[in-house]
């Protein structure tokens, strides 16, 4: 249709018989799309997991992975879905299943927290994609590639090889600036496991720490009585630790033998079995900062 200078006037806007037919034929190779979508998110999913610290277990990132990238092939090949409806199953149905599948994860309170970190994720990356399409020739390569203009997309094995890397130098990343973290904090996420329960606390490494149990001189870690309670509802053995501090010289706080401890700064995980911690009623931060005070040693 040819428009004079007014569209509203619809007398003017009559046939010409010179009309073009605009529309546009666009080939999609599914397979690319999955594989392309299957790469992003299990970098995507990697990055959580790491932000998260999530135990790595490579057949569940990998079948999450798969879940998003299927979502993506099926939403692509049947685009008459309504838009709300296209947006809810996949902000929220497949983001839920692909976090739940990737990291085990079953509490409600967990996957929401899961949820975030995944959204949190996938904004910085997209971030990071949208640079490189707009200011490098990547995106053109990317388009090429999902039009099936093989010669003037980017060799296949080249745009493998451009994939690992970025991969590898993201974890690279990853793994490095936790490390500059970890020389400038003494702070720790403690899990302890007793009786099958487990409970998590931030720790501080206190190198004035001096307790041991007197007979068998094992390292006392302090916790403050409320990061315990609901862990520790029920003990079979109690012993007592003398300890002195100013104002008190001869206190004893009741100590209790845990099964497991574990002990995280970064990527760095330290398990530490039958571990004595000694409870303590008064807080350990006045700000509430940390819950247990671990020993050097």
């Amino acid at each position: 249709m040819v428009l004079t200078n007014s569209e509203r006037i619809t007398g003017y806007n009559v046939p010409t018989g010179r009309e073009v037919n605009a529309a546009t034929e666009l080939n999609l190779y599914i397979d690319v799309l999955f594989f392309i979508n299957f790469t992003m998110d299990f970098l995507v999913l990697s990055i959580v997991r790491r932000a998260m610290k999530y135990r790595l277990i490579r057949w569940r990132l990998i079948l999450g992975a798969v879940l998003g990238a299927a979502w993506a092939v099926f939403a692509a090949a049947f685009p008459y879905l309504p838009v709300l409806l296209e947006m809810a199953v996949t902000y929220l149905g497949v983001s839920t299943l692909m976090v739940m599948t990737a990291f085990d994860l079953k509490r409600p309170k967990d996957i929401g927290k899961g949820l975030i970190a995944l959204y949190l994720a996938a904004v910085a990356v997209g971030g990071i994609m949208e640079f490189l399409y707009q200011h490098t020739k990547a995106g053109y390569y990317i388009e090429q590639i999902l039009r099936g203009n093989t010669g003037k997309a980017i060799p296949f094995y080249q745009l493998i090889f451009l994939g690992a890397g970025s991969y590898f130098g993201i974890r690279v990343m990853l793994r490095w600036l936790p490390g500059l973290w970890k020389a400038k904090s003494n702070f720790y996420e403690v899990t302890m496991h007793y009786r099958g329960k487990e409970k998590k606390v931030t720790a501080l490494l206190d190198t004035g720490n001096r307790l041991f149990e007197p007979v068998s001189r094992r390292p006392a870690h302090v916790v403050t009585y409320e990061a315990v309670r609901e862990l520790c509802e029920s003990v079979s053995e109690v012993v007592y630790i003398p300890f002195g501090s100013v104002g008190k010289s001869n206190g004893v706080l009741p100590g209790i033998f845990l099964d497991e401890m574990e002990v995280r700064q970064g990527d760095d995980v330290r398990i530490i079995e039958k571990p004595l911690i000694a409870v303590s009623k008064k807080a350990l931060s006045s700000s509430g900062e940390y819950q247990m005070l671990l020993h050097d040693e």
